[in-house]
């Protein structure tokens, strides 16, 4: 008789440790970090394709401020910028691949160096 007196209690605390476990608060780690299509691995923080078009629209209205660039030019460079812009968008949808991660940096190396090309004095 004395016996099923001692098991009640351990029973007891032994069904109520998974349930102390289970009461423990949420955590928050905070965001979660965009993709870059800058890094090899496009789940990890970066420069971002957004801060790149959006670098790259500030030189292309700089060059335009003093006159390296002709109207149609600066118009021709925006209209690419903007396109890598929406590549870069279609393409990290579902992550960038090496290729697409290729492209994107190609194009914006590309816009960068013509961009940044001397002109000859007219």
């Amino acid at each position: 008789m004395r016996r099923p007196a001692l098991l009640v209690p351990v029973v007891l605390a032994v069904a109520a440790i998974p349930a102390h476990a289970q009461i423990a608060g949420k955590r928050d780690y905070g965001p979660a970090p965009t993709s870059s299509p800058f890094l090899p691995d496009s789940r990890l923080p970066g420069p971002g394709i957004g801060r790149e078009v959006r670098d790259l629209e500030s030189r292309i209205e700089s060059a335009r401020e003093r006159g390296a660039l002709s109207k149609g030019e600066a118009r021709r460079l925006e209209r690419e910028a903007r396109a890598i812009g929406r590549l870069a968008r279609l393409y990290g949808r579902d992550g960038l691949s090496p290729a697409e991660r290729s492209e994107l940096e190609n194009r914006s190396n590309y816009l960068r160096d013509a961009v940044s090309r001397p002109r000859p004095k007219t």
